[in-house]
């Protein structure tokens, strides 16, 4: 071995791995992403189940091919990769159980799903603001009179509506 034997590890991609959201696993022998008829995209699988689920879900032998395989097709937005990079192990987690059945982990992914669209919609408004902002900021460098013109405007409106209520306040009081 060389001076740095970690990096010098040779490691061949023998499957990716797909665990389900209730913690079964399968070995996944090939993948192809496609399109429904909905337009939904999809991906198909060939898995070979792991023995504990096999147990769990009843997947007799007869459901099976000569190398001990079978179809499988998940919907895309359901599977996370866990470690996408490392072509030697990957992992993907599909977020339901075999059955396609949704489970804690589903409900956790799309309630993040809801937060993040969330937090976009926030950044979109936040971006608009900020554009805002820079044009005013600019105005503000490269024609100043007009930019304490517009600013009077808005306090004109503003402040003439809190004169009037405080005068209808002091009258008000003197009676």
């Amino acid at each position: 071995m060389g001076e740095n034997p970690e990096t010098e590890i040779y490691s061949e991609p023998t499957w990716d791995i797909l665990e389900f959201g209730d913690g079964y696993i399968a070995l996944c022998l090939g993948g192809v992403i496609s399109e429904t008829a909905e337009g939904q995209k999809v991906v198909d699988f060939i898995i070979k189940p792991s023995n504990l689920l096999k147990k769990r879900y009843g997947i007799q032998d007869s459901m099976l091919n000569q190398n001990l395989c079978m179809p499988y097709r998940v919907y895309e937005k359901d599977l996370i990769p866990l470690n996408l990079f490392d072509a030697a192990n990957r992992k993907w987690l599909y977020v339901k159980n075999f059955r396609h059945e949704e489970t804690q982990m589903h409900l956790w992914e799309w309630r993040l799903r809801e937060e993040n669209e969330q937090l976009r919609e926030r950044n979109q408004m936040l971006e608009g603001e900020n554009m805002w902002l820079l044009e005013q900021l600019n105005l503000a460098k490269t024609n100043p009179a007009e930019f304490i013109a517009q600013g009077y405007d808005v306090f004109e409106k503003v402040g003439t509506k809190f004169v009037e209520a405080l005068k209808g306040k002091k009258e008000g009081e003197m009676m």
